[in-house]
């Protein structure tokens, strides 16, 4: 790789303003969503509105200009007095949003890592913004983050409602004046010393850098170097004892004050191949291949053919045996396997212990220390759990739903229940008995689908203090929980989590999402709780 001769100009070209704004329109609300604006070498005058429609929600209009110096320095007079002027940008946007924040960042931007932004918050109100959609925050998110390519769905969230202004350095968007090189002193030589050089353009070397270097192996620090990067002087080189994994670039000014550019690189050391001759194709026509016909060619296909193969696995490089490599990352295999980290996820063996211990794990988790509320999802909780497991709740300051499902099976004897007779009389009795004894504000739901069950799976919501909420599978019933058979709880990643927060969630208003059916809710205790 070689630096172009043609980039070297450190000149900061006289361009224009960048601007790029989001914002929502909706029945009765919305408003500014997000704006940034940089410096850039294209002329003023240029200019690109779009739409994209939300269902329930709206519609977000993103627009982008690029304005001269003096139509940009009325907006930005404006933005250090605490107002977010759009109406100067964009005609036809007159309203005004004032700041409620600012800062100052470096962050990586617009193509640039070490980039410093001038942050202008206006800390909107997300029931004013977004209204009450189920999902609407998640939708603009996505769209910002898709727009704008920064990452609205993760830290970046915290930037709803700002207007930014990036700082570029002076290479906009051509490559930079400057690159870092790997070197080994003969090439079959995988595992001796390597250096790396750090080499600037003629013209970028006329001035005088700093730059640090970290060099890691293994993950432990092999170097950590300032180096001073003389005037004149294009290359500068960094030896290294061993060969790196990872490398931390950071270049400065020649003060040292500011960060011009920043870079973590990980060097591919070792590359593993699979290779898949295939064989037969075979197409299958059962019930399965049948029921997707009309739903398009794509998953008929998924669902009627099997092509068989075989798989031909084989690595390239990595450390030779007998190297402390090897060995390392063979005790590396080793430990992940026989000590793994520790989870939130939970085993108790069957018996009279397990039981104990499940419940009493439970009990722990069902904490108004950790959270405000909880939903059990349990279609055979009977009149037996209520006893067994909700009296031996400590918590009085949360508030536990639990959705059941009696239908025509009693869940503690598994005898029909009488169908003249109201089916959860028996759990209605246990709750008047217990009533002064329990702790947590506790309500129950029974949910029927005709006059059958209104659901299978056994789940449990946490709604926490702080963080996301969490939703665990549990293998078995709350009945007779390890008594009969071992229990296992095992807590979703947040994306399925969601998911799966949206159905029960759903069954709690008596609705079943993932059928589009509504439920019949026979029996309700507390009768007035909603």
């Amino acid at each position: 790789m070689t630096i172009s001769e043609a980039n070297t100009s450190d000149t900061r070209p006289a361009g224009s303003w960048w601007i790029w704004i989001c914002w929502l329109e909706r029945e009765g609300g919305g408003g500014f969503v997000y704006g940034c604006a940089a410096r850039v070498s294209r002329p003023a005058g240029w200019s690109n509105d779009h739409g994209i429609p939300l269902a329930d929600v709206g519609h977000v209009r993103i627009a982008q200009r690029t304005v001269g110096n003096g139509t940009f320095q009325l907006f930005e007079d404006a933005l250090h007095a605490g107002i977010i002027d759009l109406g100067s940008l964009l005609g036809q946007l007159p309203f005004q949003v004032k700041v409620a924040a600012t800062r100052l960042v470096i962050q990586e931007a617009l193509g640039q890592s070490a980039v410093r932004g001038r942050l202008f918050y206006t800390l909107p109100s997300l029931k004013a913004l977004l209204g009450d959609a189920e999902r609407a925050l998640e939708a603009v998110l996505t769209i910002l983050n898709e727009e704008f390519n920064f990452p609205f769905k993760d830290k970046y969230a915290a930037r709803l409602g700002n207007f930014e202004i990036f700082e570029l350095n002076s290479w906009l968007e051509r490559s930079p004046p400057f690159l870092i090189e790997s070197a080994r002193e003969t090439a079959r030589d995988l595992g001796g010393p390597q250096t790396i050089d750090i080499c600037r353009t003629p013209e970028f070397a006329k001035t005088s850098h700093r730059a640090h270097v970290v060099g890691r192996a293994a993950g432990d620090i092999v170097f950590d170097r300032l180096i001073a990067l003389p005037e004149d002087k294009r290359r500068v080189s960094v030896p290294a004892s061993e060969p790196l994994d990872q490398i931390e670039f950071r270049l400065f000014d020649e003060t040292g004050d500011t960060l011009l550019h920043f870079e973590r690189g990980n060097f591919v050391n070792r590359v593993g191949f699979v290779m898949m001759p295939l064989g037969r194709q075979m197409t299958i026509v059962d019930d399965l291949t049948q029921r997707v016909v009309g739903a398009g060619r794509a998953l008929v296909s998924k669902a009627s053919t099997v092509i068989s193969h075989s798989s031909h696995r084989s690595m390239v490089g990595g450390p030779a045996k007998g190297s402390w490599r090897h060995f390392a990352d063979e005790m590396s295999s080793l430990v992940a396997a026989q000590l793994p980290k520790p989870s939130e996820d939970r085993w108790f063996e069957r018996g009279v212990e397990g039981e104990v211990g499940a419940i009493a794990h439970l009990n722990s988790l069902l904490n108004g220390g950790r959270i405000r509320a909880a939903v059990l999802v349990d279609p055979w909780f009977g009149a037996d759990a209520l006893v067994r497991f909700a009296l031996r709740l400590g918590s009085q300051d949360i508030h536990l739903s639990i959705i059941t499902s009696w239908a025509t099976v009693d869940p503690d004897t598994n005898v029909a229940l009488d169908p003249v007779r109201d089916p959860t009389e028996k759990l209605e009795a246990a709750l008047r008995q217990i009533e002064p004894f329990l702790n947590p504000r506790l309500s129950i739901v029974n949910l029927i689908d005709g006059k059958q069950q209104a659901f299978h799976d056994r789940y449990l919501l946490l709604y926490p203090h702080e963080g996301p909420d969490k939703v665990f599978l549990l293998s078995n019933s709350i009945n007779r929980i390890a008594g009969n058979w071992p229990f296992s709880m095992s807590l979703f990643s947040p994306d399925v989590g969601r998911e799966i927060q949206r159905y029960i969630e759903g069954l709690c208003d008596g609705r079943d999402t993932a059928r589009n059916r509504t439920l019949t809710t026979s029996f309700r205790w507390p009768a007035n709780a909603s």
